[in-house]
């Protein structure tokens, strides 16, 4: 395969990759700074988009903190040719008498995890998804904001919140009630029956 070969392919790949995940695939949205993607989608994300082309291999040995009683791990997510780290950490337990981690295996699998989800971050790999509970989501230099016109405020799309439950919608909530003409913002669940009845749903 030739070098451009490879770059138009990279290309192909890395739009696979950044696509929104199916609705629902954002995990603990009712915690604060806790929403997250489990590390099973961004795997079968990649065997979609890059199958044979990714690998993931752990660089050097899992470091011990028996003090903070954390474990961290560090990774490197290749795809073609493009190599990203990825550093995760876990929490472990240890026996009162023996000072033993009760849990090693479970912890270091649980922070190589962590470790491959903030590498696929690095290739923007849930990041339309994640949008809604992260502020760094407003920043126009991210690319996930809307320019309304040649005003000087830039609306976030990720900003917006349900007048019902207070919850902040995700891109496919508000893509529907643009969609439906809905313009209260509601989230999906919170919708009165009565417009969605109007839509034959």
């Amino acid at each position: 395969m030739s070098s451009d070969e490879r770059d138009v392919l990279y290309k192909s790949i890395s739009q696979k990759l950044t696509m929104p995940f199916p609705m629902g695939s954002v995990e603990n949205t009712d915690t604060p700074g806790r929403a997250s993607i489990p590390v099973q989608a961004y795997i079968q994300r990649l065997e979609e988009a890059a199958g044979p082309y990714w690998s993931w291999r752990l660089s050097g040995e899992p470091v011990i903190y028996h003090q903070d009683e954390q474990i961290l791990v560090k990774g490197i997510l290749k795809i073609l040719d493009v190599e990203r780290e990825g550093v995760g950490f876990s929490n472990f337990k240890t026996y009162q008498d023996t000072g033993k981690i009760q849990n090693l295996k479970s912890a270091i699998l649980s922070a190589e995890s962590d470790a491959l989800r903030k590498a696929c971050d690095k290739y923007m790999m849930g990041w339309k998804d994640l949008a809604p509970y992260r502020k760094w989501a407003n920043n126009p230099a991210v690319g996930l904001t809307v320019d309304k016109g040649n005003t000087a405020a830039v609306v976030a799309e990720s900003s917006k919140k349900c007048v019902k439950c207070g919850n902040l919608l995700t891109l496919e909530e508000l893509k529907f009630l643009e969609e439906n003409n809905i313009r209260i913002k509601y989230c999906r669940k919170d919708i009165p029956a009565q417009l969605l009845k109007k839509r034959g749903e």
